[in-house]
């Protein structure tokens, strides 16, 4: 009886981890960060607030080549969009602009990014002429979909939080890669909190 017990316990547990109650995601490690601004803060902020959040609605449901997604075609980026906005800084160099970061498996901005989001919201401000793609990466793990999905919720953290800064609605689109255009190549922490991460893109929509 006991035995016939155990057993039928053992195979209930089997049946809930192959239904997707685990998890194969490995524990984030965030020892010696080099990444400024790459740290975990699920809260958002001291006081439990959130710094982020979802905000904004993408940049439309087709990319340039028709295919599904913000903008479509990664390599079409460079290029003007369906409503002739254009890269301001040819060179890839972004005008400088810097790089907002997110701990693993979070859309959810962190205190230490506030700074560098500011001065985006500062200057965009200050360039009536300019609009931003917000473009949302990841790192490798996880599924082609999850990752698209996440890469927009950061991107629409960003947009969200430059919003409330004062920024037009009008002058930012966002668009997810997913794990498709990582900044570093290889895995490992050291890797993947490089990759993690929000980037502004200045357009000249005027």
């Amino acid at each position: 009886m006991k035995s016939s017990l155990f057993i039928g316990m053992a195979m209930s547990a089997l049946v809930l981890l192959s239904a997707g109650c685990g998890s194969d995601r490995p524990p984030e490690d965030l020892s010696g960060s080099d990444v400024p601004g790459a740290v975990a803060d699920p809260s958002g902020s001291a006081d439990g607030t959130a710094l982020g959040g979802t905000g904004g609605d993408g940049f439309g449901t087709e990319g340039n080549n028709g295919t599904p997604g913000n903008w479509g075609d990664p390599a079409s980026v460079g290029a003007s969009d369906k409503d002739g906005w254009r890269e301001a800084d040819p060179s890839g160099n972004r005008l400088n602009m810097p790089v907002i970061y997110f701990a693993y498996d979070s859309d959810v901005l962190v205190p230490s990014e506030t700074a560098n989001l500011d001065k985006i919201a500062a200057y965009m401000q200050d360039k009536p002429e300019l609009g931003l793609v917000i473009q949302g990466h990841c790192d490798q793990r996880g599924t082609e979909e999850y990752n698209r999905a996440l890469g927009e919720r950061r991107a629409n953290a960003i947009r969200s939080y430059l919003v409330k800064k004062g920024v037009a609605d009008f002058k930012i689109k966002t668009v997810s890669f997913g794990e498709d255009q990582p900044a570093v190549t290889g895995s490992g922490e050291s890797v993947w909190r490089q990759n993690r991460r929000g980037v502004p893109v200045p357009m000249i929509i005027k």
